[in-house]
């Protein structure tokens, strides 16, 4: 792939300039060219003489690397009084004490310089205000943030050490609590760190969503901790890494599995009141992927104003948002630019999906351009899927009693379409309400009142009907799924309640595995 990134990362070079580059150049020279060379711990050392001929030019830095801030007063002296100078020679750039760099292809790279939980402070150390202000930098304003590439960090995170690791001895600067939060906040695909003059690789771990207004994926995170640079242990200290970046992956690879995945070793709230003093407690966010069969009794209000109060909506808690916590990515089956496609929670039949808009519309209509132009691919793709089995689909949309826009999907044997539109029409009436059909000359927007409730259904002829739910009226919510578990066209009558339909959690992974699969030749975002 074009946008995949290969990166060289190393540990302490302590002034050992001579024996960094000269292995670069050799990597270079049997592997390839690399897009960078990212350097934790101390870059500069006691003496750093060899550093003078990259400085002046007489000598070339293979590659262009980044490196981070002094971990000691000493190093002061090496870096730039002005924080906007940057380049220490040249290929060789200073990133800064804290931030996120970005670089031409989307690779998100955050970094922390210095050191925490010392006795001194300078420019050599950092604090929680600034590890609260590199997350704002990567999180506020942000809704569609996924989490970063890389993070890197001199000083080891806390409690990274693996309980059925080897012993690791850490005696230079111990282990901190600020990157451990950092990991919890930003969900770096791999920590690199330093430092301890020790190599460590730990097996992977999910850092969890937090809720609230966490937008993160939980990917799968891992920690790189490198030796010295020319260490005589001969313990590791370069690593090479081919990444494509995070925002150009497909979700499903993004929270694909790994063999051995470990519990992940940090506990947010613990961190949060050790580091911030809060006393705030966790409070886990709904499971549930969406609600089909919302109570028709939700909560009332006191009637002494006969008015109801206004509800107000929380993105983050809503079941359809990519964003939100509270989706269940595992159920996800392919990722557009503004849609996705999905398993419906306690399917009528194994192929019935859910197309929501990744961002959150309450309904189809009044969406940009952009998105219904993407749900219309979405649709043609799932007609060629369902083709191959000889079925047709039928979409149904209820904007009632819900919150975020869901088109349903669900295969009926192409037999099954004869007397169709007459059964849903017949029905509507036994039901007290009735199906307009819509004219080829008109749009749904141009017969439905803005934020109108409302219920839709798209016949595989392309015959779409809809009707306007009318306060006066108990719309049935479970209308559509009734009409197609019904003996004339699925014949699966004891699946009209989606609770009674609802799979394990694995049985639900192991559906959507090979879902991903079978879809696979008709995604039109591959």
């Amino acid at each position: 792939m074009t946008d995949k990134q290969k990166i060289l990362v190393c540990g302490d070079v302590e002034g050992k300039f001579d024996a960094l580059f000269k292995r670069i150049e050799a990597i270079i020279k049997k592997s390839g060219p690399f897009d960078m060379l990212l350097c934790v711990g101390n870059f500069f050392g006691i003496n750093n003489k060899e550093f003078i001929p990259y400085k002046t030019g007489d000598k070339k830095v293979p590659v262009i690397t980044y490196i981070l801030g002094p971990n000691k007063e000493d190093h002061l002296r090496e870096y730039p009084s002005d924080e906007s100078e940057f380049e220490l020679c040249p290929n060789v750039y200073y990133l800064g004490k804290r931030g996120v760099y970005t670089d031409s292809k989307g690779l998100k790279i955050a970094y922390i310089s210095g050191l925490s939980g010392t006795d001194s402070v300078g420019p050599w150390t950092y604090s929680e205000k600034e590890v609260s202000e590199l997350c704002d930098v990567c999180l506020k304003g942000n809704p569609s943030f996924r989490g970063v590439d890389i993070l890197l960090s001199s000083q080891w995170p806390s409690n990274i050490i693996a309980e059925d690791s080897k012993e690791v001895s850490l005696s230079v600067k111990a282990t901190s609590d600020l990157p451990s939060y950092l990991c919890m906040k930003l969900k770096p695909r791999y920590i690199i760190s330093g430092i301890e003059g020790v190599f460590y690789e730990r097996p992977p771990f999910r850092c969890p969503n937090l809720g609230d207004h966490d937008v993160t994926m939980e990917t799968v995170s891992r920690f790189i901790a490198l030796a010295r640079v020319s260490n005589a242990n001969k313990q590791k200290w370069i690593y090479a890494l081919s990444l494509t970046p995070l925002d150009k992956m497909k979700l499903s690879e993004l929270l694909q599995k790994t063999v051995d995945e470990t519990l992940c070793p940090f506990n947010f709230y613990d961190l949060e009141s050790k580091i911030f003093n809060s006393k705030r407690k966790y409070s886990g966010p709904s499971q549930y992927f969406y609600d089909m069969n919302a109570s028709d009794n939700a909560s009332k209000s006191t009637k002494k104003n006969n008015k109801k109060p206004r509800i107000e909506f929380d993105q983050s808690k809503c079941w359809f948002c990519l964003a939100s916590p509270s989706v269940e990515k595992h159920l996800i089956i392919s990722v557009g630019a503004s849609a996705y496609l999905a398993l419906a929670k306690g399917a009528l039949v194994e192929e019935h999906f859910l197309i929501c808009p990744i961002e959150h519309y309450q309904s189809s209509i009044g969406q940009p351009i952009e998105v219904l132009e993407e749900i219309e691919k979405f649709k043609d793709s799932l007609r060629k899927f369902y083709d191959r089995d000889g079925k047709i689909p039928v979409f149904f949309e209820r904007n009632y009693k819900t919150s975020h826009m869901q088109l349903q999907a669900v295969p009926i044997p192409k037999n099954a379409m004869k007397n169709l539109k007459d059964i849903f029409l017949e029905e509507s009436e036994c039901q007290g309400f009735r199906l307009d059909i819509l004219d080829n000359h008109n749009r749904l927007d141009q017969v439905l009142p803005p934020k109108a409730p409302y219920f839709t259904v798209e016949l595989p002829d392309g015959t779409l009907m809809y009707t306007k739910i009318e306060k006066s009226t108990q719309f049935p919510l479970n209308f559509a799924r009734e009409i197609l578990a019904s003996g004339p066209i699925l014949n699966v009558s004891n699946r009209t309640e989606w609770k009674e339909c609802l799979l394990e959690k694995k049985e639900e992974e192991t559906l959507v595995m090979r879902l991903r699969t079978d879809f696979e030749p008709f995604d039109f975002t591959l």
